[in-house]
């Protein structure tokens, strides 16, 4: 499995795990993040924060699904029709697109968090944090393969960038 893959079966597990406890008992979930003035917990909820809760589970499931179909982690085509080795072309769009989803949502859990210091935004903002981070390092260390060179044996593609190659430095200086 490829890091763009685990990267978006990861995201799909997260989602899930938020979408699901919204979807099968939406009052639990607000109860829990709705604290009046004085500390205590509201005990009614209304018809409409039901549907709220309920659109965002199923529009969270909906945002999983697409992160894993559009990623190309799970092929839609069959293997007669396409290579074992194409990348999705939207891999790089997806996973910059849920990588920007998940940092805001981390920021929004953590602001909330700070003001209200309530666990559920704590882990919310953890839970994201790290997808952010994950997605980050896909965006930045994953990809197609390089062109690794037959004589050398290094990537062609290398730039030093963000880290400097030093192997190369060594190989120049001897050649002088």
């Amino acid at each position: 499995m490829d890091t763009v893959s685990a990267y978006s079966f990861g995201s799909f597990a997260w989602l899930s795990a938020q979408a699901v406890p919204l979807i099968l008992w939406p009052s639990f979930i607000s109860m829990l993040l709705a604290v009046d003035s004085s500390g205590r917990y509201h005990q009614q909820q209304h018809a409409v924060e039901q549907y709220f809760a309920r659109s965002l589970g199923l529009s969270q499931l909906a945002i999983g699904l697409l992160i894993v179909v559009l990623s190309g982690a799970l092929p839609l085509t069959s293997m007669i029709d396409s290579p074992a080795d194409s990348v999705s072309p939207y891999a790089n769009a997806v996973v910059l697109v849920s990588m920007l989803y998940h940092a805001s949502n981390a920021f929004y859990s953590y602001a909330r968090y700070s003001g209200h210091s309530q666990t559920a935004y704590l882990l919310g903002c953890l839970g994201s944090s790290v997808f952010a981070a994950f997605g980050l390092g896909v965006l930045l260390f994953a990809g197609d393969k390089g062109r690794i060179s037959k004589r050398t044996g290094a990537d062609k593609r290398t730039s030093g960038w963000p880290f400097k190659i030093s192997g190369s430095d060594r190989k120049k200086s001897k050649g002088l």
